[in-house]
Order: C-alpha cells, then sequence, then structure tokens
C-alpha cells in the first residue's frame, strides 16, 4: 500500500487502496477446491436418487435397480476424484452426472419404459435438485478436462 498526503497541507496520513482486480482477469480455483466440489456434487447425486428411491421401487422397479447402480458407482467415484488429479476422473464425474441428466429430460419428454405418469412433470422438487446438481456437475468436469487440455 503507497502512503501520500491531502494537497491541502493538513498533514492528514491517507493509505491508497490496493488497484482493483482486472474484471477480464478471473482467478481459477485451484485443483483440489474443484475436486472437493466435484466430490460434493457426486455426493449430492447420490443423496438425491437415494431419496428418490423408494418411490421407485413399487412403480417401475428397473429405476429403482439403475437408481441403486448410480448410488453405488458414485462411492468409488467420489473416491477417485478426491485422491487423484487424472483426468479419467473428471471424465467418469462428467458420466455420472450426464447419465442421469439425459435420462431425467427423457422420463419427462418422452417417457421411460414403464413409466408414463412423469411424462410433462418438469417441476418436481428432488428433480429440480438432480438437475441442478448434474448440470453443475457435468459443466464443472468439462471445463476442467478443457483446462487440462489447454495446459497440455
Amino acid at each position: 500500500m503507497e502512503t501520500s498526503t491531502q494537497g491541502n497541507g493538513s498533514g492528514v496520513l491517507m493509505l491508497a487502496a490496493p488497484p482493483a482486480p482486472r474484471p477480464d482477469r478471473v482467478a481459477p480455483i485451484t485443483e483440489g477446491t474443484a475436486r472437493l466440489l466435484g466430490a460434493a456434487a457426486i455426493l449430492g447425486i447420490g443423496v438425491i436418487h437415494i431419496l428418490d428411491a423408494a418411490s421407485t421401487y413399487h412403480s417401475t422397479r428397473w429405476i429403482f435397480w439403475a437408481y441403486m447402480a448410480l448410488i453405488v458407482a458414485a462411492v468409488p467415484v467420489t473416491l477417485f476424484l478426491l485422491h487423484s488429479a487424472s483426468p479419467l476422473g473428471w471424465a467418469v464425474a462428467a458420466s455420472l452426472a450426464a447419465g442421469p441428466l439425459v435420462a431425467y429430460l427423457w422420463s419427462r419428454s418422452i417417457g421411460l419404459p414403464g413409466d408414463a405418469p412423469d411424462i410433462g412433470n418438469w417441476l418436481c422438487t428432488l428433480g429440480m435438485a438432480a438437475l441442478f446438481v448434474e448440470t453443475s456437475l457435468l459443466t464443472l468436469s468439462l471445463t476442467r478436462l478443457a483446462m487440462g487440455r489447454r495446459s497440455r
């Protein structure tokens, strides 16, 4: 910080503010922070599908088992992402987000086999939460993959 005195001769010492950050230069988050955010998003996807699984068990059993597969897959993907800076972790995280995201869009538009009641049910609370988390994880994963390619 620089110091200066007022030009009126009062002798008041004023501290100059540090230069403002340039708006065109955004500091990226660190790889560790990104991996932690990705892991939290994966766990969020798992929790959302745990909460919704009970409602699918009796009506559409195959969707219930797809949820179980997603939940089980979330655990090792989370651990891998936390413990490895490999681009493979981001690619798998992107896949884990894209699968249920596409399935949700499909189920609400043309319907999944045996799940016709969900057609048009776009404002389901858990569905909206899942869309948010899955889209966030997919965006983060694709961004980290693109940053990795640029740095090579």
